[in-house]
C-alpha cells in the first residue's frame, strides 16, 4: 500500500511540474509573439498599437490548448488529461502596462531617455510605451485515485493532496488568482519590415514620390523640429551670397539603397555638374577624395571606407 502511494503520487507530481513549466512556456510565447505585429504607424502618430497583445492571447491560448505549442492543434476540449493529472485549457492573459510600481520613465521607453541631448528628437516623437506584460494559468487536480486514500485506511485523508489548485505563469496563486506577470518593453521607434525598407527618391516638402512614408515623416519632423523649414536655408544663402531659384527652406530627404546602387538621375545640377545624386560613399569622378570602389556593391552602406 505504501508503495503504490509514493508510486501514484510521484507519477501525479511528476505532471504536476512539467504542465506547470508548460504553462510558463505559453505566457512568455505570448510575450514574444507581440513583437513581431507592427507596433507603430508615424503618419497616425500611433504608437505601440494595442491589437498586438490581444493577438498574442489569442496565438498562445490557441497553441497551447492541449499544452504542446509546436503542434498547434486545438483539441476542443476543456480539460486535458495525463495519466493522472488532469488540467483546464490554459488561459493566457496580456495586458499593455507596466508590473505595478515600476517607475514611469524606465530607461529606453521614451527617446529622449536614450539621448537627453537631442531636443529635437524629444519633442518629433513625444510619446511613451508601456510595453506588455503576460501571465498564464490553468487548474489542475488528480483523478483516477482510488478510494484507499480515504480515512478508513490512513488517519488523514491523502486525498486533500489532489483538490484543485491554481497554477500560474508567474509566482503562486493569490486567492485564486494570478497576479505576478512577465513584462516586457515594446518597439524601438526603428523602422523594420518591407514598407519600412523602401526607399525614397529625392523628395521636396511633401514626400508625395516617397515609398517609405514613415521613414520621410520621421526624418522631417525631426528636421522641423530643429528649427528647420523657417528662414534658415535662406538666410545661408543671403550669408554666403549665393544665388539659384530653389526655395532652400524647403525639406529635401534622398534615400537611395543597395537597389538603386545608392544613387539617382537628377541631371547636371550639382557638384560640377554631376548628373547622378549619390548617397555616399559617391563616385564622383571630378572631386576629392574618390570613393569610388567597385567592390561596394551589396555591401552594408555600400561598404563605407572606415
Amino acid at each position: 500500500m505504501v508503495f503504490v502511494t509514493i508510486l501514484l503520487f510521484g507519477i501525479y507530481f511528476a505532471e504536476v511540474g512539467a504542465l506547470s513549466l508548460k504553462v510558463q512556456e505559453a505566457a512568455n510565447f505570448a510575450l514574444w509573439e507581440a513583437t513581431g505585429h507592427v507596433m507603430h504607424n508615424p503618419q497616425a502618430g500611433v504608437f505601440q498599437r494595442p491589437h498586438a497583445e490581444a493577438l498574442a492571447s489569442s496565438e498562445a491560448a490557441g497553441r497551447y490548448q492541449d499544452f504542446d505549442g509546436r503542434s498547434s492543434q486545438q483539441s476542443g476540449a476543456m480539460t486535458f488529461q495525463q495519466a493522472l493529472a488532469r488540467a483546464t485549457r490554459i488561459q493566457v492573459d496580456c495586458e499593455p502596462t507596466r508590473p505595478a510600481g515600476s517607475p514611469v520613465g524606465i530607461l529606453g521607453t521614451r527617446p529622449q531617455d536614450a539621448d537627453p541631448g537631442s531636443a529635437a528628437l524629444g519633442q518629433s516623437m513625444k510619446l511613451e510605451s508601456d510595453g506588455i506584460s503576460c501571465t498564464a494559468f490553468t487548474t489542475l487536480r488528480a483523478e483516477r485515485i482510488g478510494k484507499f486514500m480515504e480515512p478508513e485506511f490512513f488517519k488523514v485523508s491523502h486525498r486533500n493532496a489532489t483538490d484543485p489548485f491554481r497554477v500560474c505563469a508567474a509566482g503562486r496563486a493569490s486567492g485564486g488568482r494570478c497576479t505576478g506577470r512577465f513584462f516586457m518593453l515594446l518597439d524601438d521607434w526603428g523602422l523594420a519590415g518591407v514598407a519600412e525598407g523602401r526607399e525614397c527618391p529625392l523628395s521636396i516638402n511633401s514626400g508625395a514620390t516617397c515609398a517609405n512614408a514613415d521613414y520621410y515623416e520621421w526624418a522631417k519632423s525631426v528636421y522641423q523640429k530643429n528649427g528647420g523649414g523657417g528662414s534658415a536655408g535662406s538666410a545661408l544663402m543671403a550669408g554666403v551670397d549665393a544665388q539659384g531659384g530653389v526655395d532652400e527652406d524647403q525639406f529635401f530627404m534622398s534615400f537611395r539603397g543597395a537597389e538603386s546602387h545608392y544613387e539617382q538621375n537628377i541631371g547636371g545640377s550639382h557638384a560640377a555638374n554631376q548628373t547622378v545624386w549619390e548617397t555616399t560613399p559617391f563616385e564622383a569622378e571630378n572631386i576629392s577624395p574618390n570613393y569610388r570602389n567597385d567592390g561596394r556593391r551589396n555591401k552594408w552602406l555600400g561598404g563605407v571606407p572606415h
